[in-house]
């Protein structure tokens, strides 16, 4: 899939809008840590030029989600990331909790 993304010269951004999506949620996708759904894919293939079938096997599956990464993680803006979450998270949670009322 980045070697149709890059072929076509595509942002993830594009992509989003083609599939009605959030861009993150698309980068996700390409990264295997969200699912697509049956619509996702067939957008997919039709923009990419991929095979249905091959995108249907990689993004159809369980998303992997916390295992794609070294803990802790060596890429600087994802060790910041981290850093924030680890910090800041139980803050960051009270304030939304209490922005959506939950």
């Amino acid at each position: 899939m980045f070697e149709a993304k890059a072929a076509k010269k595509l942002t993830f951004e594009a992509i989003a809008k083609e599939l009605g999506r959030a861009e993150v949620a698309v980068a996700a996708m390409f990264y295997g840590q969200a699912r697509a759904s049956e619509e996702d894919i067939d957008k997919l293939s039709r923009l990419l030029e991929v095979d249905h079938a091959k995108l249907a096997q990689e993004l159809a599956g369980f998303p992997d989600r916390g295992r794609t990464i070294d803990m802790p993680p060596k890429e600087p803006l994802i060790y910041r990331l981290f850093e924030i979450v680890q910090n800041y998270g139980y803050a960051y949670k009270a304030v939304i909790n209490e922005k959506c009322e939950n």
